[in-house]
């Protein structure tokens, strides 16, 4: 992974729109994901491959939560979430182009794939990580590699809901009165980490020129947050559009995104990656 090679990331539309049901093969792997609208679940029925064992993600990309789930008949498992499940609006299945996952298989990659996710910007619902069951370790390498094309056919989609754990992304710092906020790039989202303290104040001219960010940062530190008098901590890992406003975020304040985050050797992001 530190020198990936070309991919070729192929999605067809059935129906001719992107509101339908999507399609998504990656090259040199051995999987495709279906990509299913909420409001699109009866059009799922007539994909044989949507009957078969899979791993799946149920995301809402606007409230940014995702849950991980393995069936041996999506399709089946699908139609119950859509009734016991009110938080999501689109599931990701992702089913072998040979037809050669097992149950087995699919349980071992929930497992990986929960595990993961505890490092992704997402929240998920899943509230522990399923017991690892046994494969044969002929498969290992497999069931990896296919974690990994998961990974990236889901963040080219915009879901961060597993990190890579094969690269090692720099870390930005934040440090402004109270606030010391870490940071990493997460596919095209940057997401300040969990243990990051975030001081309370903020200037009143950042309020009175961005209130509804005055408003975000509050519900984030109430939905995200643990209180410590001046500060809060995050507890979770909170993913922002860009570094400009996360800094904006993080420091209640106007700032040049370029200059306010530094790598852990003070450098500048400016300097690291402008002028390198």
């Amino acid at each position: 992974m530190n020198n990936p090679k070309p991919r070729l990331i192929q999605t067809y539309l059935p129906d001719g729109t992107l509101e339908g049901i999507r399609v998504i093969e990656l090259s040199d792997s051995s999987i495709k994901a279906f990509v299913i609208p909420r409001l699109q679940l009866k059009n799922a029925k007539v994909r044989d491959e949507l009957l078969r064992p899979s791993i799946y993600f149920l995301v809402s990309s606007s409230d940014s939560l995702g849950y991980i789930g393995e069936s041996e008949n999506f399709f089946h498992r699908v139609k119950n979430h859509d009734q016991n499940k009110q938080f999501w609006d689109v599931a990701v299945a992702i089913v072998s182009t040979t037809n050669s996952l097992e149950k087995s298989d699919v349980k071992y990659l929930e497992s990986l794939a929960v595990e993961r996710a505890q490092s992704g910007s997402m929240t998920i619902e899943n509230k522990t990580v399923p017991i690892r069951n046994n494969v044969h370790e002929f498969k290992l390498h497999t069931l990896q590699k296919i974690l990994d094309d998961t990974q990236l056919i889901l963040t080219s989609l915009g879901y961060d809901i597993l990190a890579s754990p094969n690269i090692k992304e720099d870390i930005w710092v934040c440090k402004a009165k109270n606030t010391e906020a870490k940071a990493q790039f997460r596919g095209d989202k940057f997401v300040i980490l969990k243990g990051s303290k975030i001081d309370k104040s903020y200037a009143p001219s950042w309020g009175e020129k961005w209130p509804k960010s005055l408003v975000e940062r509050e519900e984030i530190f109430a939905k995200f947050g643990r209180d410590l008098g001046e500060t809060i901590e995050f507890t979770e890992n909170v993913a922002f559009r860009s570094p400009n406003h996360a800094g904006g975020f993080a420091t209640g304040r106007n700032v040049n995104a370029w200059l306010v985050w530094k790598d852990e050797s003070g450098q500048t992001m400016d300097e690291v990656m402008r002028k390198g």
